[in-house]
């Protein structure tokens, strides 16, 4: 399945969700890897998944592993203060997109935006962030790592 270079990064809701009490991020990795993250100010939702694009236009998603939480407790918004443990997903869901400027409400500069028909996490429009991401930043790895790095347990990543 090929991999569409221009959704290769990070992808917030957050430009697009003026006035709404949750946001979504996506990260697609480069190598097909990727997650997304759905949060609000009393819980967050992880999802892990491979990707890819059957057809121009078409992105494909196949969910691996969940988790969900508390999110806080370090400061970081990105960090779980409680979670459960992930579980496995076995989903797969398709979505048509493009990739091109979209002007965030109320009135602002135009970015770069990947626009889904169907929405993902709950959301339609994704602004490109800045930054590169690593899977060892994701917020439910952080949480399943011990101080020094050693797994508690395998996240299926």
């Amino acid at each position: 399945m090929h991999l569409e270079e221009a959704l290769v990064g990070l992808w917030s809701s957050t430009p697009f969700d003026y006035g709404v009490m949750e946001a979504s991020e996506l990260v697609f990795l480069p190598d097909g890897r990727g997650l997304s993250v759905w949060h609000t100010v009393a819980a967050m939702y992880v999802t892990h998944f491979r990707w890819g694009c059957p057809a121009p236009g078409l992105l494909e998603l196949r969910a691996e592993w969940t988790v969900e939480g508390e999110p806080g407790g370090s400061g970081d918004p990105f960090a779980f203060s409680a979670m459960q443990q992930p579980e496995a997903a076995d989903e797969v869901t398709r979505h048509h997109y493009s990739v091109g400027p979209a002007v965030p409400p109320p009135g602002g500069e135009p970015v770069l935006a990947v626009a889904f028909r169907e929405p993902v996490e709950f959301c339609t429009t994704f602004a490109r962030r800045s930054g590169t991401a690593a899977f060892e930043e994701d917020p439910a790895l952080r949480s399943l790592l011990r101080p020094g790095g050693q797994e508690r347990r395998s996240a299926g990543a």
